[in-house]
């Protein structure tokens, strides 16, 4: 009865140290893509999603290569050390990779991959010595990761990715601390102890290290580092905040004393500009602004309600102000931007504060917007989509839904009647791309080309660093008003680039699109860049490269190559089993072995993430706030399949085919979801955001709650059939996580989402297929085995009792022969 309940008190620690753990991994793995957003280019940090997975079932793999065949107070010694080393990757990878100099983005993610790797060995050490437990163990980890993502959002805001992954480590090297007491070795209890203290000792030395620790790489794109590498502008940042949103600094130049700049993990330069509050100042930085492509439209609108979605450190509000506007709306997503700006009012004027006719949101433009009843005279768009990752698992590559066909015709249902959407843009291809979504939208309303660019205006700058601002009016513009454009954009020295009516020197493309020579359809397909109009199911504004980019080409040709060399490496060390086997011996390897197990495990893999990039994706919308979102669905997922894992230890006999079914019935709700979510959507959208979030919940928590059983319940399987494949297996479904998180994002930018979400769902189709096909094969195997195993055994009793009547028949005849 004692050695009962000690044993359960010991799994109980097991399972504590599986939920800090995970916890730890996730909290890793969230703060790692922040630090990774501010070190290098926004392609990257998806990369530090495959790195996570790459890392854990790395270490699966290496698992398998150790027997823990070993007494109970052994194996918690060694899950000790492991928790230990583990807690101390992390910390390695802050002190010694991030302030490193260089740029060698390898020996980044070798450092990175460290923590993960180890976590993949512990991990896959307990599911392997706790095989016929690992629903309860799933379920820990789950619950460990859920708590970690909705935990992590708090703690990036409160310490930031620096001090953050320091906290996490004490977290987790707590559970080697509970391992060490359970191994009854004062020599491995003095070692947790020593972790805790130096990681205690290691926090209070980060807590003085700012974010301005992480360098930035010049050769990564962020405007930053160029910055702060010219000597002759005297930059310098003066504040700087974390948050998962990532790292907002501000930036003041000697060289500029009448602005500051923001920078969001080193680029999205959006600038500050000191006012004094009088919008009439003359000769001053203020007044220049009515010379800029950003100021333009107010010469145009009516001056009523204007929108400014993105408006960064404040000069589109201010650009607004000083045009007149009676109220201007803004919508900014970040909020330590608002904070910022806010905090230095003294020297903005109070552009945030002070005025009862400007109105500040922190919220997602869009979703605001679809929440929104209002009518604006217009809508301004000032670059408001950056280059860096917006949220906690970097999926969405910092696309948004600003700039879709979907999105165009809310901006134009919410504009007056003679209101004007307005976008300043980077460049000429930006502008083209903008164009090609209204003659989608305007196309659909049954306007053709001509009366479309009879809405157009398009300004530029006067030199190359001003950008260029795209207007598209509800209505046609008069030829007075076109007139105007013309002659106010050479007033105030921009050049004009297209407006109806005039017969001037005007971009040639757009000129020919204008009077017919060429269509929109020819010119996408001519053009050498992507202008394929996106949508909310392909929201990807900022591809322009008419192929799949190339780091994610790359990226998918690592995930292939090692999917590849995982299943080869298993099947070689399955043939060097059966060859080294001893006769009597091969016909029990035999029957362990089996195809279809890789198969599962690598479709579970695959699956899972073909459904949870889009289904992630799909919610971003709907609930505004992308950080937000991601947090919350990671938690509603994750918890709903840690009490799927736990569910399924009720099953008792046909658990693999009951899995099966659950497969199936994955399938048929991702093609629920297709159909139902945008009607759902559609009849929460105006609830506040905790009712959206709860509905969030409640939509994914189904789903979540069946994808959480496939997986434990094929480990039990696998360790009843071939205990030596659970690192194997869990290794499997870990290569194929990385390939399938990488197939999701190459699918969604080569046809759409939705397609993505099928896709897995039919993967999970296959299981069910595949599966049901095995197992009913299977059994007619083992049927077959059965009865000829029934048949030699009757053939052993006949002949038993045969050679019984044979000796009889001697004995007999001895006796006949001496009575004889």
């Amino acid at each position: 009865m004692e050695n009962s309940r000690n044993d359960r008190l010991k799994f109980i620690i097991v399972l504590f140290g599986v939920f800090l753990v995970s916890f730890g991994v996730l909290a890793f793995e969230i703060s790692s893509i922040r630090i990774f957003s501010v070190m290098f280019s926004y392609h990257y940090t998806f990369l530090a999603v495959s790195v996570s997975l790459l890392g854990l079932g790395l270490g699966g793999a290496l698992t398998q290569a150790f027997s823990w065949k070993m007494p109970l107070h052994r194996i918690f010694a060694a899950l000790t050390v492991i928790s230990v080393i583990l807690s101390f990757a992390a910390a390695f990878f802050i002190l010694v990779m991030v302030p490193a100099s260089g740029s060698n983005i390898v020996s980044d993610v070798v450092a990175m991959i460290l923590p993960f790797f180890i976590a993949g060995v512990f991990l896959a050490t307990i599911y392997q010595i706790f095989t016929n437990q690992s629903n309860m163990l799933y379920f820990a980890d789950l619950l460990g990761a859920a708590i970690g993502a909705l935990a992590t959002v708090f703690l990036l805001d409160s310490f930031g990715a620096i001090k953050t992954i320091f906290v996490v480590s004490i977290f987790t090297s707590t559970s080697a601390l509970l391992f060490a007491l359970f191994s009854r070795r004062k020599a491995v209890v003095s070692i947790a102890v020593a972790g805790i203290v130096i990681l205690l000792v290691l926090t209070q030395y980060a807590a003085p290290m700012k974010s301005l620790s992480i360098r930035l790489h010049e050769d990564q794109g962020k405007e930053l580092a160029d910055l702060m590498a010219n000597p002759s502008l005297g930059a310098r940042i003066i504040d700087s905040r974390w948050s998962t949103f990532g790292r907002t600094d501000l930036v003041e130049l000697d060289a500029e004393p009448h602005f500051k700049i923001i920078y969001v993990d080193g680029g999205a330069g959006t600038r500050m500009f000191h006012f004094d509050g009088d919008v009439n100042s003359p000769g001053t930085a203020v007044s220049s602004l009515k010379n800029t492509t950003q100021y333009f439209p107010y010469y145009l609108a009516r001056k009523g309600n204007a929108l400014v979605i993105g408006p960064g450190g404040g000069i589109d509000v201010l650009t607004a102000l000083i045009g007149g506007m009676y109220h201007t709306t803004a919508v900014e997503v970040n909020p330590d931007i608002v904070s910022i700006v806010q905090d230095y009012s003294e020297y903005n004027g109070g552009i945030y504060t002070k005025y009862n006719n400007i109105h500040v949101n922190v919220d997602e433009g869009r979703s605001f917007l679809r929440r929104s009843n209002e009518e604006f005279d217009i809508i301004m768009l000032d670059i408001p989509i950056t280059k860096t990752p917006q949220g906690t698992i970097g999926y969405a590559l910092a696309e948004n839904y600003l700039f879709t066909t979907e999105s165009f015709v809310d901006f134009l249902d919410h504009l007056s009647n003679n209101g004007m959407l307005t976008v300043v843009a980077h460049d000429a291809p930006e502008v083209y791309k903008l164009l090609s979504i209204a003659f989608k939208v305007l196309t659909n309303k049954g306007f053709d080309a001509s009366e479309i660019m009879r809405r157009v205006a398009i300004v530029g700058g006067s030199s190359h660093h001003d950008f260029p601002v795209f207007i598209l009016k509800k209505t046609p513009f008069t030829s007075g008003e076109a007139g105007f454009i013309y002659a106010k954009s050479l007033e105030i020295g921009l050049k004009p680039q297209f407006t109806p009516y005039v017969d001037a020197p005007f971009d040639p493309f757009l000129t020919a699109l204008a009077s017919g020579e060429v269509s929109m359809d020819a010119a996408m397909s001519m053009a050498p860049f992507d202008m394929t109009p996106p949508t909310d199911d392909n929201p990807f504004f900022y591809k322009f490269e008419k192929t799949i980019p190339d780091a994610l080409w790359q990226l998918l040709t690592g995930a292939v190559v090692l999917s590849v060399g995982v299943s080869g490496l298993y099947i070689i060390v399955w043939i060097r089993r059966l060859s080294l086997a001893w006769k009597k011996e091969l016909h029990s390897l035999v029957s362990k072995f089996s195809l279809f197990r890789p198969y599962y495990f690598a479709s579970l893999g695959l699956g899972f993430m073909l459904i949870e990039v889009p289904l992630f994706q799909r919610f971003i919308l709907f609930l505004g706030h992308p950080t937000l979102a991601l947090a919350v669905l990671l938690f509603s997922l994750l918890l709903a399949s840690g009490l799927g894992s736990f569910y399924s230890r009720r099953w008792h006999g046909h658990e693999l085919f009951n899995a099966f079914k659950v497969s199936l019935a994955i399938a048929a709700m991702v093609v629920f979801y297709l159909i139902a979510l945008p009607f759902v959507f559609n009849v929460f959208l105006t609830y506040d955001l905790t009712l959206r979030s709860l509905a969030s919940f409640a939509l994914i928590f189904p789903l979540g709650f069946l994808l959480g059983i496939p997986f434990p319940t094929g480990l039990r399987l696998t360790a009843e059939k071939a205990e030596n494949d659970v690192a194997w297996m869990w290794c499997m479904n870990g290569v194929f996580s990385v390939l399938g998180s990488t197939l999701a994002l190459i699918g969604a930018m080569t046809i759409n989402f939705s397609a993505v979400l099928l896709t897995g769902g039919l993967v999970y189709l296959g299981i069910f297929l595949v599966g049901r096909t095995w197992s009913l094969k299977e059994k007619e195997t083992e049927g077959i085995e059965e009865a000829q195993l029934n048949e030699e055994e009757e053939q052993r009793k006949l002949a038993k009792k045969q050679r019984r009547r044979e000796w009889k028949e001697r004995q007999w005849n001895k006796r006949t022969q001496t009575h004889h």
